[in-house]
């Protein structure tokens, strides 16, 4: 009990010594940037990763790499969506590469070197979507999804598995919507706007 007590005694004596012992009692503030990021010996960081497995700059180029296609096809603007995040991560820490069938819309991608590069492949599909006889296709299915006109909110996942990553972003209001008659399609897959 002695040597503990002097040991402590001495820690809060080097403490109430220090220039910045005032700072450390301050509360802080932090940006949502900064929140995120643990800084170690030697100016290294390490990102924090929600419980999708991302960084929250990969939320953020997620969002940017979405966006940007669905503006080419007059559709709004995704916003992230934690929960179906969420959703997505649980299903594929079995790493089986194979849709959930759960209830939001889904695409899954495997073998990319990122998902900035796994959503301009599910984009890429547009060159084989036919607007003149629109309907879901599984050579355009991805696409579809990605720009989705009344698709709001997207949350994305990746786990590393034995022989490369899957990437899963999951899609409410979800997409490829199904009938005769292509109305859906015909409301939410938009062509291209002309650029001026």
């Amino acid at each position: 009990m002695v040597k503990f007590t002097t040991l402590l005694l001495a820690s809060v004596a080097v403490l109430a010594a220090s220039t910045n012992a005032q700072d450390l009692l301050e509360p802080r503030t932090f940006t949502p940037e900064q929140a995120n990021v643990i800084t170690l010996p030697h100016n290294q960081t390490l990102e924090r990763r929600a419980s999708d497995g991302l960084t929250a700059k990969e939320r953020k180029d997620i969002l940017a790499v979405h966006n940007k296609y669905r503006a080419r096809h007059q559709a709004p603007a995704l916003t992230w969506n934690s929960k179906i995040a969420t959703f997505g991560n649980n299903w594929i820490q079995a790493c089986e590469f194979k849709h959930s069938g759960g209830p939001h819309g889904e695409n899954l991608a495997a073998g990319y070197s990122n998902f900035k590069a796994a959503v301009k492949a599910w984009y890429d599909e547009v060159k084989y979507y036919n607007y003149g006889r629109p309907g879901f296709s599984s050579q355009t299915g991805h696409y579809t999804q990605v720009v989705w006109k009344s698709t709001s909110s997207v949350g994305c996942a990746k786990k590393k598995c034995p022989n490369y990553y899957i990437y899963i972003c999951e899609y409410d209001s979800p997409g490829n919507i199904v009938t005769s008659d292509g109305s859906y399609f015909k409301k939410n897959v938009l062509p291209t706007v002309k650029s001026k």
